[in-house]
């Protein structure tokens, strides 16, 4: 083979090698894309906001239906659009949060009103079936109509499969059903013009498809107050219904696909989860070094991309769990990620936030390559507060070292850990480089 062969020969291995660096980068963005995207409130239509045409039932409502799709009477849907939003005849009232509420009766005892029927039960078909053992966060908003002459604290939320489908008595009260979720009997809702917030947690057992909101107490068990005496005789209750949502207590607070997007200045991008109820208010954005300046309150937001680098910061509090990450947008079109002998998606920090000791794992095809590595911590403006070399020990399948992070302050870190790696049969001497290099860095938290 002539030189000039073997030239072209290189090039034909560089080009390809590049190639597969690039599809293994894409796959990377891809795979991670679709983790973020994964449910964080599987209340379906939460915001009560989507119909399917303008009515003034809750069949209209897309998620949303009482206990037996066959009997819906007393079952109302509250939208602008009818119009019966503020006023629909029963109440005067806006919604807690844009266009639309549902409504119904959860208390009124004969003789004014009928035996059967005198209950109402919202109905919601879940996004997916919750996970055996997770725990979940569960949250709606609550308000009492204007004409109800007692307040009551009984609200509960039922999660069940589909044996609801079994009840046929749907319009009296479910005294055998447990809810998971129970206002507290001290909590009576007497605010007939604020909405009220009922929040809880549980542990699902793996089968939940649906979600059931009512009272499930009989007449003489529920815990209720005299409100409005102009409405007597009747002793009766209807509850607005607005904003509800079950996201996993435990769910990670994903800022974006990567945590690093590279951006043409000027053109807009969304960063973050698909904004929903529930999940909005539970994030909070930040412009770093800025932490006390909130600059949106949803599950992500949109940007327009400046002419310098800048790093975004989201909170997540669901039931109060807070976790963190991080976005960087880099002011270019283009970016790379450096993909040697360490797998990039399987280099993990935790506890993350961490307090005084941030263990460091990762797994590699070339471990003895990788026992001592150079780690940097930089803050949120680059600055590097602390460099050191580690030794890293075997663990199982990967390498893991641990570094003390006591003298660090609340805040959000880069980590960087870089080597030259040893020479070894994947050096491509033609290239005149290593191939075993290590330059792999990742945010963490630390938060006390």
């Amino acid at each position: 083979m002539n030189i000039k062969n073997s030239l072209y020969l290189n090039n034909v291995f560089f080009f390809l090698k590049k190639k597969r660096l690039f599809i293994q980068f894409f796959l990377f963005l891809f795979i991670t894309n679709i983790r973020s995207q994964q449910i964080a409130n599987y209340i379906t239509n939460g915001g009560i906001e989507n119909y399917y045409n303008c009515g003034n039932s809750i069949v209209v409502a897309k998620g949303w239906r009482s206990i037996d799709s066959t009997y819906f009477n007393g079952i109302l849907y509250c939208n602008t659009c009818f119009p019966n939003v503020p006023n629909n005849g029963l109440t005067y009232q806006w919604p807690h949060s844009g266009n639309a509420f549902l409504q119904a009766t959860f208390l009124c005892q004969p003789p004014q009103c009928m035996v059967n029927p005198n209950r109402g039960y919202f109905r919601n078909r879940l996004k997916s079936t919750l996970v055996f053992g997770k725990t979940y966060c569960v949250k709606l908003y609550v308000n009492v109509s204007n004409p109800s002459s007692y307040g009551i604290s009984n609200i509960g939320i039922f999660f069940v499969d589909n044996s609801i489908d079994t009840i046929t008595k749907i319009n009296i009260p479910l005294t055998y059903i447990t809810p998971q979720i129970e206002n507290s009997t001290s909590n009576i809702l007497t605010d007939t013009m604020n909405w009220v917030a009922i929040t809880g947690t549980f542990v699902a057992n793996g089968t939940e498809k649906n979600c059931v909101i009512g009272n499930f107490k009989s007449d003489a068990a529920t815990t209720k107050t005299l409100i409005n005496s102009t409405s007597l005789p009747a002793v009766a209750c209807d509850i607005l219904l607005d904003d509800v949502s079950c996201i996993p207590i435990d769910l990670p607070a994903y800022a974006a696909a990567s945590n690093d997007i590279w951006a043409i200045p000027g053109n807009t991008i969304y960063i973050g989860r698909p904004q929903d109820v529930g999940i909005d208010e539970a994030c909070q954005w930040f412009k770093l070094p800025n932490t006390t300046s909130v600059i949106a309150n949803a599950a992500g937001l949109t940007l327009t991309v400046a002419t310098t680098t800048n790093t975004y910061m989201v909170k997540q509090d669901i039931c109060g769990v807070i976790k963190y990450d991080t976005v960087v947008v880099h002011a270019s079109g283009l970016g790379f990620v450096t993909l040697s002998g360490v797998e990039a998606t399987k280099l993990k920090l935790f506890p993350n936030p961490a307090n005084e000791i941030l263990t460091i794992e990762f797994v590699t095809s070339s471990n003895e390559a990788y026992r001592d590595v150079n780690i940097q911590i930089m803050n949120s403006l680059g600055q590097i507060v602390k460099e050191e070399e580690l030794h890293f020990t075997q663990q199982a399948e990967s390498l893991a070292a641990t570094i003390n992070t006591k003298e660090l302050a609340n805040g959000v870190y880069v980590l960087k850990l870089s080597s030259r790696g040893t020479r070894d049969l994947n050096t491509d001497s033609s290239l005149g480089r290593n191939d075993n290099s290590l330059n792999v860095s990742k945010r963490f938290v630390i938060s006390r």
